[in-house]
């Protein structure tokens, strides 16, 4: 439930969350995954910053500049139908992103941790968009060993967590699904950072912060962020012991204004950060707006030219979340 405050009026408003946290964070062993959009974006997250991001998890998204800065080639990214630009292609632009420092040396992507995700009966994206990830990255030379590609469970367009509120084969709202005993959150984190301790059986809550902080700096905001972000910090990490941080970017319509905790709970990361020793970050995207009303993350360039690089709107922004997490901003 929501604190309210009095303001001067007498009205009572919802209390602004409170700022950020910092803790003994190592940047070196960050994490993303996300769906749809989100996966998109975390795609892009990794490939900018594959010198700290040393795993992705992409769930029904699609390959690196895939978009090519064009919006009108989004269908075809998601279908990976004929117009669409080849994965080998997308690599060979992201060469130069590199050569300028615009993103982070391609070098840095071949030790990656890479899970892929493509259900079935996805009627939204296609395994062909989820097989170009997979091209993507063995064009980057990522060994096949380091490359876990789940696409043959019967499920729908979303996370798959046990206690996801649809069932396997659903292509709606809130986009988390149940098929059987899956348990995706420990599939990806597991792949990313090998043997883990058991997740605490209860459901943990991620809490809400401060986005503010992370609009441009003179008051503008070409990123699109939502007021609020939701984090899980476990016991642990709150204690002073070193931790690492998984960033999950959640698909369109899959904000918490629009979902409620399906992602930020029910989805399953924080029962397995709880042990872990692993902060989990859960970026907002605000619905609604001009332009985006579904609160989606770019990986079209609607942001501007740089989106998919670290001056991108929403990668600073996410990058500027991480170093607040670990006392450095």
């Amino acid at each position: 439930m929501a604190v309210l405050a009095m303001t001067g009026a007498g009205i009572a408003q919802p209390a602004k969350p409170a700022p950020l946290g910092s803790f003994r964070v190592d940047l070196a062993k960050t994490s993303v995954s996300g769906l749809s959009a989100g996966g998109f974006m975390a795609t892009q997250f990794h490939v900018a910053n594959s010198a700290s991001v040393i795993g992705v998890g992409v769930v029904a998204g699609g390959a690196y500049l895939c978009a090519a800065e064009n919006p009108l080639l989004a269908a075809a990214c998601m279908q990976a139908n004929g117009f669409w630009p080849q994965a080998q292609a997308l690599y060979e632009q992201a060469v130069p992103l590199a050569g300028l420092g615009r993103i982070d040396p391609l070098e840095g992507v071949k030790s990656a941790r890479v899970y892929l995700f493509s259900g079935r009966n996805d009627m939204i994206v296609s395994t062909a968009a989820v097989d170009a990830v997979q091209d993507f990255y063995r064009a980057a030379k990522v060994p096949a060993n380091q490359i876990r590609y789940e696409k043959g469970i019967e499920a729908g367009h979303g996370f798959i967590a046990s206690g996801g509120p649809n069932d396997c084969n659903a292509n709606r709202p809130p986009y988390v699904n149940a098929c059987g005993t899956y348990d995706q959150a420990g599939q990806i984190l597991s792949h990313v950072y090998g043997g883990l301790n058991p997740p605490v059986s209860e459901p943990r809550a991620a809490v809400p912060f401060d986005q503010s902080p992370f609009l441009g700096p003179d008051g503008s905001d070409r990123s699109g962020l939502a007021d609020t972000g939701y984090v899980h910090v476990p016991p642990a990490c709150a204690g002073g012991a070193v931790c690492a941080v998984h960033v999950v970017f959640h698909g369109c319509r899959q904000s918490v204004a629009s979902v409620g905790d399906a992602v930020t709970t029910v989805a399953g990361y924080n029962q397995w950060a709880a042990n872990n020793n692993l902060i989990v970050l859960y970026p907002q995207m605000a619905e609604g707006r001009p332009g985006n009303p579904l609160g989606c993350w770019d990986w079209r360039g609607t942001t501007g030219q740089d989106y998919a690089t670290r001056s991108g709107a929403q990668i600073a922004a996410i990058n500027a979340m991480l170093k607040t997490l670990a006392g450095q901003r």
